[in-house]
């Protein structure tokens, strides 16, 4: 039922026009009265003469309305509402606020949901059943047709799908986080076991004894130890007495207070070599040589070791370490690590463990 008014179309049973508020039943008898009076005999007749000319003014207006409802049925075009799958989707047009422009709209006349068009998409605005899960899940959401129609068969739609596809990338990011801190971990206990050696091609820059084989190379090296470093600090007591202007005599003594601790000092720089028997250091001023059946003690730090070790009274620090890099395999997996103090001293107890 159209409004003889504004023109919107209403349901069949309405009383009143819900655009303009007309009383429609009024309208209809007074259409009804004219009518009576002049009545007009609709001759509708189709003559197919293959002229367009021939069609006749009824035609011409259906086929205008049907070409304009063509723009706003793509949505509703199965005639099958998304959100309760029992109504029917009817195109609508209402005039804006106060009048100006119009609005396009697609209405279920069974669950009263609203789609008003938006460009090339579709914004859900309302439900009689709020408690229905598309309007709870999409309500006031604007998406393109073919969004509502994949949510309309069960499916979701792109902002959530790019959520999921990006949570998965983070969870896959996650996983391999997880994985290589769990081959690390493996490598680390079997290293320190003894149980994997680490190889390396390179030349040894030193001669190696019988039975004995290179594992790593570490350049740039910086050898540390503990020094004594004294300080003095002077005192003097007794009055200061004036002569003139800008002389003055100073009458009492001065004592002096000398103190003594140890600071960590850089004492050379070189390579650090790691052999299945030794542990070398070779520097411009220093080589050191250690049996590591000698060492008794490694705190591992991030970028070196700690080293105490039998007849040496003071502690060696070998720092640079972690710009050498450590190549692995494990559980069919390649991966690499810094030589952190951590990793160095696990080749070292493996290393140790392994000696005869």
């Amino acid at each position: 039922m159209f409004c003889p008014n504004c023109g919107t179309e209403n349901p069949p049973n309405a009383k009143f026009c819900y655009e303009c508020g007309i009383n429609l039943l009024n309208s209809i008898k007074v259409d009804e009265a004219d009518n009576s009076k002049d009545p007009v005999v609709d001759m509708d007749i189709n003559i197919d003469t293959g002229d367009e000319s021939n069609i006749t003014p009824k035609e011409s207006e259906n086929t205008d309305d049907e070409s304009e409802d063509d723009d706003n049925e793509s949505l509703g075009s199965k005639n099958n509402c998304i959100v309760c799958k029992a109504g029917e989707m009817i195109p609508m047009v209402h005039k804006g606020s106060f009048g100006f422009g119009i609005k396009s709209t697609l209405e279920c006349n069974n669950c009263g949901a609203v789609f008003e068009k938006k460009g090339q998409k579709y914004k859900l605005t309302k439900v009689t059943d709020t408690n229905q899960p598309i309007w709870i899940r999409y309500g006031h959401q604007t998406l393109t047709e073919d969004e509502w129609t994949r949510i309309g068969d069960g499916g979701i739609s792109d902002a959530e799908q790019q959520k999921i596809n990006q949570e998965k990338i983070e969870q896959e990011k996650h996983q391999l986080i997880v994985q290589k801190e769990n081959d690390e971990n493996q490598f680390l206990t079997s290293l320190q076991n003894g149980k994997i050696t680490i190889t390396s091609n390179d030349t040894s820059p030193v001669i190696l004894k019988k039975n004995e084989s290179l594992s790593i190379v570490m350049h740039n090296i910086t050898l540390q130890e503990p020094r004594a470093v004294r300080q003095t600090h002077a005192a003097y007591g007794g009055p200061t007495i004036r002569v003139a202007k800008g002389v003055s005599f100073r009458l009492g003594g001065a004592s002096a207070r000398s103190e003594s601790h140890e600071e960590i000092r850089a004492i050379d720089r070189g390579s650090l070599i790691l052999t299945t028997k030794r542990l070398i250091f070779i520097g411009s001023k220093r080589t050191t040589n250690i049996d590591l059946r000698k060492i008794m003690a490694i705190e591992a730090y991030t970028d070196g070791i700690e080293s105490q070790r039998e007849n040496k009274q003071k502690t060696e620090y070998f720092k640079g370490t972690n710009s050498t890099i450590v190549n692995f395999r494990i559980n069919g997996r390649e991966s690499t690590v810094p030589l952190t103090g951590v990793v160095l001293r696990a080749a070292i107890q493996g290393a140790i463990a392994n000696i005869e």
